[in-house]
């Protein structure tokens, strides 16, 4: 009787982390999703908030605009994950082409 128990366990167990793997899989593809939607959205940013002179003439102002507007939402975790994607960004585009 022992033996069916420890089989039952056994079971648990790997359906457990059958399922957290797949709950991982879908998460990261989710995130994927997500991040790159917000990084199209960084990008077009400037195009849809602020004057096109702004725009033109000084991008790193509209970065500075983007980083206080965020500031001023109150939600610290939503604008460190766009700082963190802007950064990435930045950092894709300064790495030289091989």
């Amino acid at each position: 009787m022992n033996n069916f128990y420890e089989q039952d366990v056994l079971l648990l167990e790997v359906t457990r982390e059958r399922s957290i793997r797949r709950t991982v899989m879908v998460l990261e593809t989710k995130r994927k999703r997500i991040r790159e939607d917000l990084l199209d959205l960084i990008q077009n940013m400037p195009l849809l908030a602020l004057p096109v002179e702004l725009t033109r003439d000084a991008p790193e102002e509209s970065q500075d605009i983007l980083l206080e507007a965020l500031s001023r939402m109150g939600d610290e975790a939503f604008a460190r994950w766009i700082a963190e994607a802007i950064l990435d960004r930045q950092s894709q585009s300064e790495i030289p082409e091989s």
